[in-house]
């Protein structure tokens, strides 16, 4: 039997998106800042000597040298735009109800759009901080942006990142909800927790 409306395992209608905004958003949060260190260290492999030339260096070394010359600290740079970007993102990427598997997908390609589109000044931020070797906060370097290059400076890069999030979120939730169907005709699984659950353990491993 599946739990009616009441349930502690089912929010109300009303609640629903709610519900699942927050759900999706704290679980993606939780992984970001688990992994943040390693998001650091990609985006200081991929700016290393830009502009410059020399022998680039991998993952390890990049690793010590932040370290040693920064600080462990150094490896949470940018640590609250990415939990602020983290919960917009995961928060508003969530398929709507529909057996078409086209509308899934192409609500996905929305979804995952405009969540980057929302999140892309957090993203830039991020990385502005990831790259930087002095401690500054969020909303001084947002100040620094503001000032210098202009208020369309915090959604550089928003064409790409949201052609790349559109594309991973419609393969991500149509497959998902694909999958749900399957598994709620063929097991004893039901909508609610446990579904739920098994979403955002797939969403943040694909983030």
């Amino acid at each position: 039997m599946r739990p009616g409306y009441g349930d502690a395992r089912q929010p109300l209608p009303g609640r629903y998106g709610l519900y699942h905004f927050g759900t999706s958003g704290a679980a993606v949060t939780a992984t970001i800042a688990v992994t943040h260190p390693l998001d650091v260290i990609k985006v200081r492999l991929q700016m290393q000597l830009a502009g410059q030339r020399g022998n680039l260096v991998g993952m390890g070394t990049i690793f010590t040298q932040m370290v040693e010359a920064e600080g462990t600290r150094s490896l949470y740079l940018g640590l609250a735009p990415a939990l602020t970007r983290s919960v917009v993102y995961g928060g508003l990427r969530y398929a709507f109800g529909s057996t078409n598997f086209a509308f899934k997908f192409a609500s996905g390609v929305i979804a995952g759009g405009l969540a980057t589109a929302l999140a892309n000044p957090m993203e830039v931020l991020k990385v502005r901080l990831q790259m930087s070797k002095s401690s500054t906060s969020t909303i001084g370097e947002m100040r620094k942006v503001l000032a210098h290059e202009g208020f369309k400076a915090l959604w550089k890069g928003v064409g790409p990142a949201m052609a790349r999030a559109g594309c991973l979120t419609a393969s991500q939730m149509a497959t998902y909800e694909e999958a749900k169907q399957a598994l709620m005709k063929w097991t004893p699984l039901e909508e609610g927790f446990q579904l739920h659950l098994m979403y955002s353990e797939f969403s943040i491993s694909i983030l």
